[in-house]
């Protein structure tokens, strides 16, 4: 099986490799794209224009042929993945966030679901609070002030900081669960006790996909 990964940051690349590795997945299974600009200009217009999801969609179409399932990993570019239909080739587009929310909405108790990046904070509560769902079941969404800039001056001992600082501060107010919205803040669960350790994407993304096919 082929899976292509597409980011909007290359540091993402080593945490779906680390994830692989750990489910055992054969080599090269997973083939990576990197397009920044995509992100740089959902966040200049506050979030994906129709212009901007139609472009994404035609890269989409163009990639089918070449691999059996796409996922985005980019929580703001995620939802071009909910309206795609696949051509001809079939190669289903599965956006990554979308399997931690399946599999924290299985979770009882109550749950906080924490990103960094305010221009994927819409479309994170899209997904994690659905007006479906019932709402003993729908969890907080929190934004971690000062986060985002942190990583984006590539100061990420500040930005894994930040995170298990929010992390902490949810289980000590009752979250059962903290679940991290945004791929690039996995990296920061790995160096947290297991016990109080947050749900993360890369991991899940995987297995739901490799479930599916």
């Amino acid at each position: 099986m082929t899976i292509a990964c597409l980011h909007t940051a290359a540091s993402n690349i080593a945490l779906f490799d680390h994830a692989a590795h750990a489910l055992e997945l054969p080599p090269h299974t997973l083939s990576h794209i990197v397009m920044p600009h995509l992100l740089a200009e959902a966040e200049q217009s506050g979030g994906m224009t129709q212009e901007q999801q139609q472009r994404l969609a035609q890269l989409l179409h163009s990639m089918g042929p070449w691999f059996d399932a796409i996922v985005i990993t980019c929580s703001t570019l995620g939802p071009v993945a909910d309206t795609f239909q696949p051509k001809n080739t079939g190669c289903p587009v599965y956006r990554a966030d979308r399997m931690l929310a399946d599999h924290l909405h299985q979770m009882a108790g109550p749950a906080l679901v924490l990103c960094a990046a305010e221009s994927t904070l819409a479309a994170t509560r899209l997904l994690f609070c659905p007006p479906t769902l019932p709402a003993e079941k729908q969890p907080q969404v929190a934004l971690i002030p000062d986060a985002w800039a942190a990583f984006k001056s590539g100061d990420h001992q500040r930005y894994h900081a930040l995170i298990a600082d929010a992390v902490t501060q949810g289980r000590e107010q009752g979250a059962q669960h903290v679940a991290l919205a945004q791929v690039s803040m996995a990296a920061a669960a790995n160096g947290m006790p297991e016990d109080i350790r947050p749900l993360t994407i890369p991991a899940l993304a995987l297995q739901a996909v490799i479930a599916i096919h």
